[in-house]
C-alpha cells in the first residue's frame, strides 16, 4: 500500500513538474511563442509590451570650444513583462538618412558634442557649419534574441554642427628606411570625427624588401614609440597577418608593391587592397595615352611622384591602378582646402587637364581622403 502511495505522489510530482516548465518555462532564458534562448523565462504577449518614452531633447549647439560637453539621451524603462536584459538602441536621422547612435542597457546613453557632430556630418550627410534639423527615437529588445523590438516617441531638436579638424596617425614600418620613426609618415581622417583613416603606402619600398622577410609596419598615434601603438593584436587585420614576435603587420610573401589602408578605430580593425602599381596616363608625350608613368613614393616628403611629363597641343590625363582601368582617377576641379595648390580626385572622374602646354611633376598626396594631386609646372 505504502509502495502504490509513494508511486503516485511521484506521478503527481512529475505532472507538475511539467505542467511548471509548459507554462512558464525553464528559469533563466526568455520565450514569447517565436523566439528562445537556451532556457525560457514566459514575456507577456507582444501586444503587450511596453515601449520606452523619450525625454524630450533641446537644441544643441556645437563648436570648437565646446567639444568634449557630453550630451545626454534619456527615456523610462521598457517592458516586456518579465525581469529580462534589455538592449536600447539610439537612432538619429536628418533627411532620409539614419544611423544607430548609440547602445545601451540603461535607460540613458551620452556622447561628447564632437561625436554628435561627427555623426551628423558622416553618417548622415548634414552639412558643417549649418542648422540641422534631427529627430530621434530608441528601440528596445530584449537582449541576445530575435524578438522584435518596440520603438519610443520620436522627438526632434535642431543641432548647429561645425568643420571639425581632421585627426591623424602615423605608419611606421621597414619601407621607411627600415623603421624611421622619426620621419613616419602622417595620414588623416576621413572626415572629422569619423576615426576611419586612410592611407596609400609602397610596402616593398620599390622593390628594394623582399617579401617575407623583414617587412611590416604598425600604426601610431605619433613620432615615438613612447605614445601608443598598434600591431595585429590592438587592430584586428582584414587578411591573413604572418604571427611574428613583434606583432607587425605584415602581408607575407604574395605581398603586393603598394596597399591602400583603412584603419578603424571605432571597430578596431585594419584593412588592407593590395595594387601592383599607381601610373599616370594621357596625352603627354612620354605616354600618349599608351604607356604608363608609375607614381613613385618618398617617405620622407610622404608624397607620391610621377615624371616630369612634357604636354604640347593636348592636356587631358588620368590617374590608374595596375595599368588598367579598372580603378582610375579624375576630375580634379575641386581645390583641396588642405594642400596649397592641390585638387581633389573622384574615383570613376573624368579626364583631368593641365592649366596649359609645359612640362609638370605630378604629386599625389595619397594620405588623406579624397587624394589630392598638385601639378607642379617645371
Amino acid at each position: 500500500m505504502k509502495k502504490a502511495i509513494y508511486m503516485a505522489l511521484a506521478a503527481l510530482t512529475l505532472c507538475l513538474s511539467a505542467c511548471d516548465i509548459a507554462e512558464f518555462g525553464e528559469k533563466g532564458g526568455v520565450s514569447n511563442g517565436t523566439a528562445t534562448t537556451n532556457e525560457e523565462t514566459r514575456l507577456a504577449p507582444e501586444s503587450a509590451f511596453v515601449a520606452p518614452e523619450l525625454v524630450a531633447i533641446g537644441d544643441i549647439d556645437v563648436n570648437q570650444t565646446n567639444t568634449d560637453e557630453t550630451v545626454s539621451f534619456a527615456w523610462s524603462d521598457a517592458s516586456f513583462g518579465a525581469p529580462v536584459s534589455i538592449l536600447y538602441s539610439l537612432y538619429l536621422s536628418a533627411g532620409d538618412q539614419s544611423a544607430v547612435a548609440g547602445t545601451a542597457f540603461t535607460n540613458s546613453l551620452s556622447m561628447t558634442k564632437a561625436d554628435l557632430n561627427g555623426i551628423l556630418i558622416n553618417a548622415l550627410g548634414v552639412k558643417a557649419n549649418d542648422l540641422a534639423a534631427v529627430t530621434a527615437y530608441v528601440t528596445a529588445t530584449v537582449a541576445d534574441t530575435d524578438i522584435n523590438p518596440v520603438r519610443s516617441n520620436t522627438r526632434n531638436f535642431n543641432v548647429q554642427t561645425f568643420k571639425a579638424k581632421l585627426n591623424s596617425l602615423y605608419i611606421c614600418g621597414q619601407f621607411e628606411n627600415g623603421w624611421d620613426v622619426d620621419h613616419a609618415p602622417e595620414f588623416w581622417e576621413t572626415g572629422g570625427g569619423t576615426k576611419i583613416y586612410k592611407v596609400l603606402i609602397d610596402y616593398l619600398a620599390g622593390g628594394t624588401i623582399v617579401p617575407g622577410e623583414d617587412q611590416g609596419f604598425k600604426i601610431l598615434t605619433q613620432r615615438a614609440w613612447a605614445g601608443d601603438y598598434w600591431g595585429y593584436s590592438g587592430l584586428t587585420p582584414s587578411w591573413e597577418c604572418p604571427e611574428n614576435g613583434d606583432e607587425n603587420f605584415q602581408f607575407g610573401a604574395s605581398a603586393k608593391e603598394i596597399y591602400h589602408l583603412t584603419v578603424d578605430l571605432n571597430k578596431k580593425e585594419i584593412s588592407a587592397v593590395g595594387i601592383d602599381a599607381i601610373s599616370l596616363i594621357g596625352n603627354f608625350a612620354e605616354s600618349n595615352w599608351e604607356a604608363d608613368v608609375d607614381f613613385t613614393y618618398d617617405y620622407l616628403e610622404n608624397v607620391w611622384t610621377a615624371g616630369p611629363v612634357t604636354f604640347s597641343g593636348g592636356n587631358g590625363f588620368l590617374i590608374r591602378y595596375n595599368h588598367a582601368w579598372d580603378t582610375k582617377l579624375g576630375t580634379a576641379t575641386k581645390a583641396s582646402d588642405d594642400v596649397e595648390g592641390g585638387f581633389e580626385l573622384e574615383e570613376g572622374g573624368a579626364d583631368m587637364n593641365v592649366p596649359g602646354d609645359g612640362t609638370y611633376l605630378m604629386k599625389l598626396y595619397g594620405n588623406r581622403t579624397p587624394f589630392v594631386l598638385v601639378m607642379e609646372k617645371q
